[in-house]
């Protein structure tokens, strides 16, 4: 097995791992790790035809960006990522005008700019002076989301050379979305 199957397929496990953990919500916290743990290792057995569920997870949507598998990691670890309404927002946004352009709504092709190469550096040059802005407001999450991102990328785990496919994905763009438009709780 290749490390990016491996990868892919344990990428696939932590997130059957968080759905159950949010799912066992009221469970007691030892009962709630023993059913995420449970989960994420039924996920990887080898059910019908030699296919896990994590496989097929993996068919349907493809391996989850490295910054969704860290907020999960956080959240499973009892720190879940406060990220704010705001970020929520412009991550959504973005997301979304990047996934409608990527599929051909216009002559811009975003997706292009994260092969590697110049405008990959750029980029991440960019996201760098980003996150060290939002590191000295206090804000250091972002600056270690794009640090574990670029260096899980620079070892070549995940199946895609492609930098937004390490930065975000869907379900990161629809998380965003909900976090965003969700009410607030008071």
């Amino acid at each position: 097995m290749s490390t990016q199957i491996a990868w892919g397929l344990a990428a696939q496990a932590l997130l059957v791992a968080w759905v159950v953990w949010k799912f066992a919500a009221r469970a007691p916290s030892r009962h709630r790790r023993l059913f995420a743990v449970a989960a994420a290792a039924l996920a990887l057995i080898p059910l019908t035809d030699g296919i896990s569920a994590a496989m097929a997870l993996r068919a349907l949507w493809g391996d989850p960006s490295v910054t969704t598998l860290q907020l999960l990691a956080l959240a499973l670890a009892g720190r879940p990522a406060g990220i704010g309404r705001a970020p929520a927002a412009a991550l959504a946004l973005f997301g979304i005008a990047f996934y409608a352009m990527a599929l051909g709504l216009g002559d811009f092709d975003p997706y292009r700019l994260g092969y590697p190469g110049f405008p990959a550096i750029a980029l991440a040059g960019v996201l760098g002076a980003a996150a060290l802005v939002a590191w000295r407001r206090g804000q250091p999450l972002y600056l270690w989301l794009l640090a574990v991102d670029l260096a899980v990328l620079a070892l070549g785990l995940p199946e895609s050379g492609n930098l937004w496919d390490v930065l975000f994905d869907p379900l990161l763009v629809g998380a965003a979305l909900f976090a965003a438009i969700r009410p607030s709780r008071r």
